[in-house]
C-alpha cells in the first residue's frame, strides 16, 4: 500500500526540537515501512536536513516553513501556505494521514487516495468542516466523544486508534523496575495547565519527605510550550516552601536520554488539570513503559491506559486535588512493594501501545477503507 503522511509546519521529524506528534508518526511510518509498505513522510524543512532521503525504508520529503508565530492568526494562515507546498509534492498514495488543519480541505482527491484525519486535540467545532475526509481517527475515547457531541454526523468516520510509544521505549523496555531513586518526576511543559502548582504544593503538604525529592523536567519557555519564566519563577518560590527539595531541569529531547531519565525516577507524576488540553497523554504512558509508579489526574484522556489501583494512581484533581494527590503519593513513598506491583503492571499495559502493534491497527482499518471505491466530494 502507499501510505503519504503529512506532519504539520512548524516542527521537524526527526523531531529535533520534541514534539509528541512528530515522534508518533515517524515511529509508525517506520513500522509502516517495516510491513512492506511504500511509506512518504512530509514535513518541514529545517537546518542542515535534506530536503529528500531515505531512512529506515521511509522516504523523507521535507517543504519550505518557518518557526511557529506568535500570532493566532499567523499560525493559522502559514498552515494554509504550507498545505499548499504540501499538495505541490504529494506523491500518488492510497492513503494520505494528516494532523493539519488546512490540508484536508485542499489535498488534491487524485493523489491524495483516502483522506485519513488524525485527530491529536480536542476539536473546536471544525470536524464538520471535513466533508471530504474519509477516516476522522481520534488518538482516545475522550476526544472521539468530544467530536461526536460537536459533530454527530461524523459518526460513521470516526475510529478510535491510539497513539504509539517509539521504537526508543520499546526497545528499552525491561521487564523488571530495577533499583530507583527515592525521587518524584514530572516530565513535560512547565505550563499552568499541567497543574504543577497543584502538585508542589501537595507535595508540601506530606509531612515526612524522608529522603524523597520532587524533580520537575521540561521546558518553560513560551517559545517552546511552557508559560515562561513569570511561571517558572513562580513555581520555583513554591518549591523553596518545601525545604528544598524541588528541583527544575530543564527539557530532554533525546528519546533514549528521557527514557534514562524515566527509569532511574521511583514515582512519575502528570496532574495535568487541562480538561480540553490533553487529549491522550504520552508522557505518562512512556512513564508506564519505563516501570515508574505512575499517578494521573482524572482526566478522561488517561482512561485508555490508567486503571487506578492497578497499574496507576488516579486522583480527582477537581474536588480537594491538593489533598487527593498529596495522599496518593504519600501512599506511594511509604510502601516499595505497592511501587513495584504498579510498576510492574505498567510495563505490561505499555505493550499493548508498541508501534507495531498500533501500525496492525491503523493497516487494518486502511485495508477497511479501501474496500469502499466510493469518494467523498
Amino acid at each position: 500500500m502507499r501510505i503519504s503522511c503529512v506532519i504539520g509546519p512548524y516542527l521537524p521529524v526527526p523531531p529535533l526540537r520534541g514534539g509528541a506528534v512528530e515522534r508518533i508518526w515517524q515511529n509508525l511510518c517506520v513500522a509502516f515501512a517495516r510491513k512492506g509498505h511504500d511509506v512518504t513522510l512530509i514535513s518541514r524543512q529545517f537546518g542542515e536536513l535534506p530536503r529528500e532521503e531515505t531512512r529506515d525504508g521511509v522516504r523523507y520529503l521535507r517543504v519550505p516553513s518557518i518557526d511557529a508565530p506568535r500570532s493566532r492568526l499567523l499560525y493559522r494562515l502559514f498552515d494554509v501556505v504550507y498545505a499548499a507546498r504540501v499538495c505541490a509534492v504529494l506523491p500518488a498514495s492510497d492513503v494520505t494521514i494528516t494532523n493539519s488543519v488546512s490540508l484536508p480541505l485542499i489535498i488534491p482527491r487524485g493523489r491524495a487516495g483516502k483522506i485519513y484525519v488524525s485527530v491529536a486535540r480536542f476539536p473546536k467545532g471544525q470536524m464538520r468542516f471535513y466533508r471530504r475526509a474519509d477516516r476522522l481517527q481520534a488518538v482516545s475515547r475522550a476526544v472521539a466523544d468530544a467530536m461526536l457531541r460537536q459533530s454527530p454526523i461524523i459518526a460513521e468516520r470516526v475510529e478510535v486508534i491510539p497513539n504509539a510509544l517509539s521504537a526508543t521505549f520499546t526497545q528499552l523496555r525491561e521487564p523488571s523496575r530495577g533499583s530507583r531513586r527515592k525521587e518524584i518526576l514530572y516530565a513535560g511543559r512547565i505550563a499552568r495547565e499541567k497543574g504543577l502548582d497543584l502538585l508542589i504544593r501537595a507535595f508540601s503538604k506530606i509531612r515526612d519527605h524522608g529522603d524523597w525529592r520532587l524533580t520537575l523536567l521540561g521546558p518553560s519557555a513560551v517559545a517552546e510550550g511552557g508559560d515562561g519564566a513569570g511561571f517558572l519563577a513562580e513555581l520555583e518560590t513554591l518549591g523553596r516552601r518545601a525545604g528544598g527539595r524541588v528541583t527544575f531541569e530543564p527539557a530532554i529531547f533525546d528519546e533514549a536520554a528521557l527514557a534514562s531519565r524515566l527509569r532511574a525516577a521511583d514515582i512519575f507524576v502528570y496532574p495535568s488539570v487541562a480538561e480540553q488540553g490533553e487529549s491522550f497523554g504520552m508522557a505518562p504512558l512512556e512513564a508506564m513503559a519505563c516501570g515508574c509508579a505512575v499517578v494521573v489526574s482524572s482526566l478522561a484522556c488517561f482512561d485508555d491506559f490508567a486503571a487506578n489501583g492497578d497499574n496507576a494512581f488516579v486522583f480527582d484533581h477537581r474536588s480537594n486535588g491538593e489533598t487527593a494527590l498529596a495522599q496518593a503519593l504519600e501512599l506511594l513513598m511509604k510502601s516499595p512493594e505497592l511501587r513495584d506491583a504498579l510498576g510492574a503492571a505498567a510495563i505490561h499495559t505499555s505493550q499493548n501501545f508498541d508501534a507495531d502493534r498500533v501500525a496492525d491497527l491503523f493497516m487494518a482499518d486502511f485495508v477497511e477503507l479501501a474496500k469502499d471505491r466510493g469518494a467523498r466530494s
